[in-house]
């Protein structure tokens, strides 16, 4: 094999191990095999062109038409003629997979599905990079700088993954490149003669490795293990390319890890934007008139827009398999309901559940736990990505206009109007407007239903549009979206629940889906992206939280409800469905009024449930950096005593004489190695004034070292010689100036070099036996290549 068939086959090893990168990004593995096709593709035309003996400059491009060739084959071998020749419809079949790919990483956060589109974007860009670095590593012969190309492999996923990538894609990227310098390093080598072996006994000519390789491995594995020691030891390098191990604030599988995930109000437009819907998940219930689907609910204005506070409920008491108590104030007619839910494939990854309103029992896998009072099911281990199916049974208040209408001013629980009511801040338009609406009207549900029908209203020029109405200068986005009248459901249920609470009714935003199309011929209900919905609930005393429908009808599945238009119904009937008798709320046993908080408690975002007590995690961060901030002040101190009392294990007066030294350098004093004990002493004794006990206990210090390095061992005197070292580093403290002394006593710099010599002892230890385990494995390859020359 030649030098350069090797170096074709050490690139391609070293782009397919950088592809461990992109393992996080994706959920499954089913990118993975269509991806290394595309590598392999470019080492074979690679190999082949080389053993013909194709001109450089055409090797790259034979490479780049086998790997076209491979892409349209896979992705569209279907719109072939003939089965090999591409046409028009090729061209727009992969345009649109490049399309709905990029629509995919707009809209997705990682992991991502596995979707098509993606995985062409990713085969042809790793196929690409496959090819730069084949052609700068072996077509213009520059091993070393092709690590840049690699380098591509990892920018996005360092990019967006939360936590970093983690040290093994790193490891498994740098031993690739090294592959690469190792080849090419051989190949220098051997040009400038037979290298020096190794003549140890036993040795054979040709079969033992050269000082050159055995260095080369050394540095190449030194400067790994200092790219993955030095992150850990320096605050702030951590995370990203190198590090990281995907912990974090937010949510994550398993524990406290980060995760992104399906944004619960500002995805909502990305969603709705898609080329196409993807499906999100399928039910079966046996509600005659299902409604919408609830995921979680946001409650805190921040001046543009909603937010959640945190969810907090208890492992032992919230586990939503042994019932569900019905929320605070939920009263009136119910009606009871199953309803069995599938989430498909990987397209949803949130930590709330999706569930229909009144869940009492849910049949999930997990620990899932119930937050009453925002009636939010979340958890703290694991997200919907491939959750089974799971069955909830429920019991939804049916809401009457009458009962509505006799709801009791002032009848809000304390817990309901501290978390929900209360003042917000808004503009004086909107606080106008939202008077001018509601003051003729008498009850708190009039103000409400005025309220929805002021959106509604055609009259009053509010469209739908996935683009909503700009600020303009001095605007927020509320005053823009009143004033422009154009807007998606997010506008429309944010702008609702704030004008709800400027009316004094408690309110909030929930986040969810419409209850989906029905599949034909079948009980299935198929819920879509284009399903993602925002509303407002307001809260009403003797019937709890109740959702209304601000957002025009021109959204998919988006209807108003009959108790909030309309004539007056019966009470315990649903206005959108003949009545069942299911007159009563069923509950489990768990009480959530008094939620254990320190439990369980998600960091706050919108962007992303917590998976981890946020208050607990900050007050460990707090006591785990004041440990850490004490450790580092005291480890000093305490090494350089540990130090201390192993060398008086053995009290020469070499061993004094050693102290000495280092107690001389630790306050500033440049020690000259090649200096002799008498010479030493005496540029010590001019570079500070010391006292006179100082002076004799340095000379008796300097004979005795001299003694004990130059006389015979007849004339060498066992002395005690601890008390004259002890003065004389009272005497050089007392002589220093302060931060001198200051960083002799809390940093001392002889201990500290001393821990570092000892490191890079432990250091070269270790990769001496790395490289001699590397040098054995490779030893008989070696013999053999030895043999046939």
């Amino acid at each position: 094999v030649s030098v350069k068939e090797q170096m074709t086959l050490a690139a391609a090893a070293a782009v397919a191990l950088a592809t461990g990168a992109l393992w996080p990004v994706f959920a499954g593995q089913d990118w993975f095999w269509r991806t290394i096709g595309a590598v392999l593709m470019v080492m074979i035309s690679g190999l082949v062109t080389r053993r013909l003996g194709l001109p450089r400059p055409l090797q790259p491009l034979v490479a780049l038409l086998v790997l076209s060739g491979y892409v349209i084959v896979v992705f569209a071998g279907s719109t072939l003629d003939s089965g090999l020749i591409p046409n028009g419809r090729t061209l727009d079949l992969l345009q649109s997979l490049a399309n709905h790919g990029q629509s995919d990483i707009n809209d997705y956060g990682p992991p991502v599905p596995a979707s098509t589109g993606l995985v062409l974007l990713t085969t042809a860009g790793v196929g690409a990079v496959a090819l730069v670095v084949d052609l700068i590593a072996v077509v213009l012969d520059r091993a070393a700088v092709a690590g840049l190309p690699l380098l591509a492999l990892f920018a996005v996923p360092a990019a967006v993954l939360p936590g970093g990538l983690g040290n093994l894609p790193f490891v498994l990227g740098a031993t690739g490149w090294m592959g690469m310098l190792l080849v090419e390093g051989s190949d220098r080598v051997l040009r400038w003669g037979t290298p020096m072996r190794s003549a140890r006994p036993g040795a054979r000519a040709g079969g033992d490795d050269s000082s050159l390789g055995r260095v080369g491995r050394r540095i190449g594995v030194a400067a790994v293990g200092a790219a993955l020691v030095v992150p850990l030891l320096i605050p702030g390098l951590d995370a990203g390319l190198i590090g990281g191990n995907g912990h974090g604030p937010g949510a994550g599988s398993g524990g406290a890890n980060s995760k992104k995930t399906y944004n619960p109000i500002t995805s909502l437009g990305n969603q709705l934007n898609l080329p196409r819907p993807v499906e999100l998940f399928q039910y079966v219930t046996t509600d005659p008139q299902p409604d919408y689907i609830r995921m979680t609910t946001l409650n805190k204005w921040t001046g543009d827009g909603w937010d959640t506070t945190d969810l907090s409920a208890s492992q032992r008491d919230a586990k939503v398999q042994n019932g569900i108590r019905s929320p605070i104030g939920d009263g009136g007619p119910h009606r009871s309901f199953t309803m069995s839910i599938k989430i498909k494939d990987d397209h949803l990854s949130v930590y709330w559940l999706p569930v229909p309103f009144g869940p009492t029992q849910i049949d999930v896998e997990g620990l899932w736990l119930w937050e009453a009072k925002s009636q939010t099911v979340f958890s703290a281990q694991r997200n919907t990505e491939n959750l089974p199916r799971y069955d909830v049974k429920a019991s939804r208040v049916l809401p009457d206009r009458d009962g509505l209408a006799l709801a009791e001013f002032g009848g809000i629980p304390q817990e309901i109007g501290k978390a929900y009511g209360g003042d917000i801040k808004l503009a004086p338009s909107v606080r106008a407007l939202t008077h001018r609406i509601t003051d003729k009207e008498v009850s708190e549900y009039d103000k409400a239903v005025a309220l929805q029908a002021y959106f509604a209203n055609p009259r009053n020029g509010f469209t739908y549009n996935l683009v909503p109405s700009q600020p303009r200068s001095g605007q927020d986005h509320l005053e823009a979206f009143l004033a422009g009248k154009q807007g998606f459901c997010e506008q429309y249920a944010s702008a609702m629940a704030a004008m709800l609470r400027a009316a004094g009714i408690p309110s909030r935003v929930a986040v969810g889906f419409t209850p989906g199309q029905k599949l034909e011929g079948s009980d299935v209900y198929s819920v879509t992206t284009n399903q993602a919905h925002a509303w407002p609930e307001a809260w009403f005393a003797g019937t709890g939280w109740v959702r209304f429908e601000p957002t025009p009808s021109t959204q998919s599945g988006a209807f108003a409800p009959g108790y909030s238009v309309g004539q007056a119904t019966t009470p315990g009937t649903d206005p959108q469905t003949t009545p069942t008798a299911a007159p009563t709320a069923t509950g489990g046993p768990l009480r959530n009024k008094n939620i254990e908080p320190d439990l369980l408690n998600p960091a706050k975002a919108p962007a992303a449930i917590a998976a981890a007590n946020a208050r607990s995690h900050r007050a460990s961060y707090v006591a785990l950096g004041a440990v850490t901030i004490g450790l580092l002040l005291v480890s000093p101190l305490l090494l350089t005593f540990i130090r201390r009392r192993r060398r008086w294990l053995a009290p020469t007066p070499l061993t004094a004489w050693d102290q000495l030294r280092d107690d001389a350098s630790d306050v500033g004093f440049r020690w000259h190695d090649a200096d002799s004990p008498r010479t030493a002493a005496e540029q010590l004794r001019k570079w500070r004034p010391l006292p006179s006990p100082a002076v004799e206990a340095l000379a008796t210090l300097a004979l005795a070292a001299e003694r004990a390095r130059y006389a015979p061992p007849e004339r060498q005197v066992a002395l005690n010689l601890r008390p004259q070292v002890a003065l004389l580093r009272a005497a050089l403290q007392d002589v220093s100036p302060l931060p001198a002394r200051l960083r002799a006593r809390f940093l001392t710099p002889s201990t500290l070099r001393w821990v570092v010599e000892g490191v890079g002892d432990a250091m070269a230890a270790v990769t001496n036996r790395i490289d001699d385990s590397i040098s054995a494995l490779t030893r008989p390859l070696r013999r053999r290549a030895a043999a046939t020359r």
